[in-house]
């Protein structure tokens, strides 16, 4: 029996509905870019933004200098929430990967073959971590079409891959940290049917421990519990990556695949 097959097809089609649901959104994000081009549109924004406190912004990943009239900087700013909408995705995978198969009652059908628990185990996660790579590569795609048609003739085609590029990859790590992190809980949850809500418990938990770090000096390290702001669109445009959180966000997912294969393996299931 091929596990990977299976697992592939069983979540084959959501994933398509989740990239053609991101790809609508991003395309209409990037069709408002001309109207940002307007002076007065930007000189609007702009002085909206100026009244509202830095620490507010930078909480929100905006600061008093972005400029909605470059398209580095409105990229960044409107793929944030398709990086968001990644994490979540990658997390409800994660979180349900394991899950399904107690609820569903298909372990006894599993254990019924000549299989160990480690290769059930590394097939979802090879699956699953495929599944998430077509979805980021359709949304990265369409982005690159999107943002070329709204291009100014003035910028660079280069310069706009790069940046779409740094963006995606940035994507690709929050992603694989969250899904990651999803195996791991996945063990522990009963019935895959609240995956979906975990799975938003724990992005938008870490989300807002980010936002807290942000906003209070003495809450600082509470960014490194939120693997979001470890590329976040804006920064990773602006300064690049940072290894710390490279770093981090690689030895969250080491430690979670660990776990997931070390409790997996001496879990016992009511069968």
């Amino acid at each position: 029996m091929n596990i990977f097959n299976f697992e592939f097809k069983r979540l084959f089609k959501g994933n398509i509905i989740w990239a053609l649901v991101c790809s609508v959104l991003i395309v209409m994000f990037m069709l408002f870019f001309p109207s940002m081009k307007e002076m007065g549109m930007q000189e609007l924004v702009g002085s909206k933004l100026e009244s509202l406190p830095e620490a507010f912004l930078e909480a929100f990943n905006i600061s008093g200098a972005t400029d909605f009239s470059n398209i580095s900087d409105f990229s960044a700013y409107v793929l944030q929430y398709i990086v968001m909408a990644g994490g979540i995705y990658a997390a409800i995978l994660g979180v349900s990967s394991l899950a399904k198969e107690e609820s569903e009652g298909t372990i006894e059908f599993l254990y019924s073959k000549p299989v160990t628990r480690s290769r059930i185990v590394t097939a979802k996660i090879l699956a699953n971590a495929f599944i998430l790579f077509i979805f980021i590569i359709i949304v990265f795609i369409i982005t690159i079409i999107s943002t070329i048609i709204v291009k100014p003739d003035d910028v660079k085609f280069v310069s706009v891959i790069i940046d779409i590029n740094k963006i995606y990859l940035g994507m690709a790590l929050i992603s694989y940290v969250f899904m990651t992190i999803g195996f791991l809980i996945s063990i522990f949850v009963k019935s895959a049917k609240k995956a979906t809500s975990i799975a938003l418990g724990i992005f938008f938990a870490s989300y807002i421990l980010g936002i807290f770090s942000k906003l209070q000096d003495r809450l600082s390290g509470f960014i490194y519990l939120s693997p979001f702001d470890y590329a976040a669109p804006s920064n990773v445009i602006k300064n690049g990556f940072e290894e710390k959180y490279i770093i981090i966000g690689l030895g969250i997912m080491i430690i979670s695949l660990a776990g997931t294969y070390i409790i997996y393996n001496k879990k016992d299931y009511n069968i």
